[in-house]
């Protein structure tokens, strides 16, 4: 049967935790199979994919999916080989426990050592990744400072009738911020009641601005635009910038120039700024400006876009707005 987080033959309760360990143990396995194997192969292709096939208990086919472009991504994001497939392998997952992520109810693997996630995406966003790879690589590969969050590998897992289309990514939030914002410019359905570990969006937001030397800001902002500027020109719209954000007395012993982590101060209206430290990574950005979108666009537009900045925009006008927001909402500081 289809678990109700979509793995065949895996429900997602307590009662499910043991036999999730099992797959994830399974699944780490064949991953490491398919590097173990394609590394003795003679020759790479463009388009190079690797299956392999688990046998015991239930069948297992595993394919590693355009094993040479995503070996230039690990390169370009840092990784080794020997780094990225010891995170993945080398120990089990960590606590081997799958969450529900959101409106999209994807699952979520975490490396041992929390420095990958791995995630369930829909068959739609597979191809659109695998669409727009080669682009990212160039991309990636001149722009080493991208705040893009990272594809490190993509896998298609077939258990029976059912395909599980997995990706490798770098954890945007790799230590536990102490407040987390989901931002994309928008005010559409962009409030949540705050709870413990909730992550938080725009309307939350408003009272805040992100300060930084005018060096560092100006820097950030050109980043978040490029970044934008290349989503666009794939076509892709309806990401987010996710950040994490900590004060520094209780982070003290970050890195001033940390991977991912930017030193900077957090400003409201009326107080004074309080120095912060922020984890910023461009999220979900796997969405194409499908008939679909087309459709719910003309219907917002319509109907709750007479009072709230619609997130469903085309690419090109999502940029825009993206970088606006971003250029308001990242300031020098005023010291």
């Amino acid at each position: 049967r289809r678990g109700s987080c979509g793995l065949a033959g895996f429900g997602c309760g307590a009662r499910a935790s043991e036999s999730i360990g099992e797959f994830a143990q399974r699944l780490q396995h064949m991953i490491a199979r398919c590097h173990a194997e394609r590394t003795q192969a003679a020759r790479f292709r463009i388009f190079d994919d690797h299956t392999v096939e688990h046998k015991q208990g239930t069948p297992m086919w595993l394919t590693e999916c355009r094993c040479s472009n995503f070996k230039r991504l690990r390169a370009a994001a840092g990784y080794t080989e020997s780094q990225y497939f010891d995170s993945m392998c080398a120990k089990p997952f960590s606590g081997g426990k799958v969450e529900v992520s959101g409106k999209s109810g994807s699952l979520f693997l975490r490396s041992h050592d929390n420095g990958l996630v791995l995630k369930t995406i829909e068959e739609h966003e597979f191809e659109v990744l695998k669409d727009i790879l080669p682009h990212m690589v160039l991309y990636l590969e001149q722009h080493p400072d991208s705040l893009l969050c990272r594809f490190l590998g993509a896998y298609a897992l077939t258990i029976g009738d059912t395909t599980l289309r997995f990706v490798v990514m770098t954890n945007v939030l790799p230590r536990k911020a102490e407040t987390v914002y989901d931002l994309k410019g928008t005010t559409e359905d962009r409030w949540v009641d705050p709870v413990p570990g909730g992550v938080l969006k725009d309307v939350n937001f408003q009272p805040f601005t992100m300060c930084f030397s005018r060096e560092h800001r100006d820097k950030l902002v050109q980043v978040i635009c490029d970044d934008a500027e290349f989503l666009d020109s794939v076509g892709t719209m309806d990401y987010s910038l996710l950040v994490g954000i900590s004060h520094i007395a209780r982070d003290a012993g970050v890195p001033q120039n940390a991977s991912g982590h930017h030193r900077g101060w957090l400003s409201s209206a009326g107080e004074m700024e309080v120095e912060t430290d922020y984890q910023l990574g461009i999220i979900d950005y796997l969405q194409r400006w499908t008939p679909k979108k087309v459709a719910a666009h003309w219907l917002k537009k319509a109907t709750i876009g007479c009072f709230h900045e619609i997130d469903t925009e085309p690419p090109a006008i999502y940029r825009q707005r993206f970088c606006k927001y971003f250029i308001q909402r990242l300031q020098p500081l005023r010291r």
